[in-house]
């Protein structure tokens, strides 16, 4: 019988705490040099630091990247090669990482490295000799930040989605309870998708399936749902 995905999100989560026992993780700090372990009435601290952006790509238009660093020394990298020729265009690269002075060092299940250098809030992707890569293109990832995300949700059957009104994108929202109570609140018909502001992120979760991972959206902070309003209509 197949495991819905909230189950497989909460065995993922009691198997990664299980494995890595009491090891001392690596801390990315923000740039003023202090963490807030607290959070205001309705808020939800984020979990891991999510790093995103486009760099270049010798054939494609460039590369969406995504890196998702967990507290728990995994990571999870995401890469789309936008406008390119080939149909499997999406590519996902999991592992571990540790901080190595003011870089970031991953390192895959195969034993590859990666490097990014610390600058500011953001990382910069490095060569890979841990390097920085002679050239006037960017190759910066910045860090992601909670803002106001607007899109039309829809759950049905412990499936959940949220799609995203500027572009299009789906994505999953399935760990996030409070937008499920909203949801049930403003008594929308299930499976209906209605209009719907969060404060939130985006990032990457395990996918059902096997090797994948799904783009997915984070609420942190305040819900406002709108049965009169639209992706079309505003």
């Amino acid at each position: 019988m197949m495991m819905n995905k909230k189950i497989l999100l909460a065995l993922l989560t009691v198997g990664v705490f299980t494995a890595v026992g009491c090891q001392n993780y690596p801390v990315l700090q923000d740039s003023s040099g202090t963490q807030n372990n607290t959070a205001s009435l309705g808020t939800i601290l984020p979990t891991e630091k999510v790093f995103n952006g486009v760099v270049p790509c010798a054939d494609c238009s460039g590369i969406e990247t995504t890196l998702q660093l967990g507290k728990d020394g995994a990571y999870i990298l995401g890469q789309t090669y936008l406008e390119a020729k080939s149909e499997e265009n999406t590519f996902f690269d999991t592992g571990n990482w540790v901080i190595q002075g003011k870089k970031v060092v991953l390192t895959n299940q195969d034993g590859k490295k990666s490097y990014y250098q610390m600058k500011d809030d953001n990382l910069v992707m490095l060569d890979i000799n841990g390097q920085p890569i002679q050239s006037q293109f960017n190759y910066e990832l910045e860090k992601v930040i909670p803002k106001k995300l607007v899109g039309e949700y829809s759950y049905f059957a412990d499936s959940a989605i949220f799609t995203e009104c500027r572009t299009g994108k789906l994505y999953d929202a399935s760990e996030n309870i409070d937008l499920e109570r909203g949801y049930s609140k403003a008594r929308i018909e299930a499976g209906i998708p209605a209009y719907v502001e969060i404060e939130g992120y985006y990032t990457l979760r395990p996918s059902m399936e096997d090797g994948l991972f799904d783009n997915a959206v984070i609420q942190t902070g305040k819900i406002r749902f709108d049965k009169k309003a639209s992706c079309t209509k505003n």
